[in-house]
């Protein structure tokens, strides 16, 4: 067994690396819970996907897309959609996929900042 010894402020420093590593990380996993628990609306998924609210209604109609009624009013679990893009049992063009994203992670981080109300 070989042991190696390092100074204590190298030890530190090291420590402090790791630590922030690792906060970065739990960071970075809580976004990506937070990102695949979110729910979109009828005109948002419409939107992401390029197509019409009555296509999404004939989806829905023939199951091809999961959903949620909330209020009398229709959600999509964004994992969900995600799945069933990635079954090719619906089609988006990737870059719509890559700008929701980017756009949560946005608003997620404003909304932590606390610049939107």
């Amino acid at each position: 067994m070989d042991v190696i010894t390092i100074e204590s402020k190298a030890y530190h420093e090291l420590m402090g690396k790791i630590e922030k590593i690792l906060r970065y990380v739990e960071r970075e996993e809580k976004a990506k819970i937070e990102y695949e628990n979110r729910l979109v609306t009828n005109d948002e998924l419409a939107e992401i996907l390029g197509i019409s609210k009555r296509t999404l209604q004939r989806m829905r109609s023939t199951d091809r897309i999961s959903y949620k009624m909330i209020y009398g009013r229709c959600y999509y679990d964004l994992h969900d959609i995600e799945e069933a893009i990635r079954n090719k049992s619906l089609y988006c063009n990737p870059q719509n996929l890559k700008e929701l994203r980017h756009n949560f992670e946005l608003k997620s981080r404003r909304i932590k900042d606390g610049t939107i109300g």
